[in-house]
């Protein structure tokens, strides 16, 4: 198993992945993240990480740099984590996490926070080995 930057290639290994998550995805939304995929991987501050096992894409994190008011420098957020259910493990995750952390010191960020964002699989043990902290976090939704 491997942890590697996405690439474009990978826009049918993440459908199925979410899609063994929940359910088959319609031809619009399939479109949609597809764009979304193109969008993402050549956003500046943005990076996806994916798990392969062989051939088969069985996990990907999410990770972008801001920069906040408050802030003294930039802070990389994980905003997903999703591992394919057979695959779901600390270990898996804490391999994800990993490769975020050397992420966010290439890019000069000074902290990392990691959103429980829904469909994110965050076990306590990956999180505390890699000493992240619980924080506080405010949300709305807006629809």
């Amino acid at each position: 198993m491997r942890v590697r930057a996405g690439e474009p290639k990978d826009a049918a290994g993440l459908r199925r992945l979410l899609e063994g998550l929940v359910g088959p995805l319609e031809a619009e939304l399939v479109g949609e993240l597809n764009a979304q995929l193109l969008r993402f991987l050549g956003g500046e501050g943005t990076t996806l990480l994916v798990l392969e096992d062989g051939d088969r894409l069985v996990g990907m994190l999410t990770l972008w740099v801001r920069r906040g008011l408050y802030d003294d420098g930039p802070v990389a957020v994980v905003d997903r984590l999703v591992l394919a259910p057979a695959y779901q493990s600390p270990e898996h995750a804490r391999r994800l996490l990993e490769q975020a952390l050397g992420v966010a010191r290439t890019v000069g960020a000074l902290d990392l926070e990691v959103l429980d964002s829904e469909g994110s699989y965050l076990p306590a043990e990956a999180l505390e080995a890699l000493g992240l902290e619980p924080a506080r976090l405010w949300r709305s939704r807006m629809l």
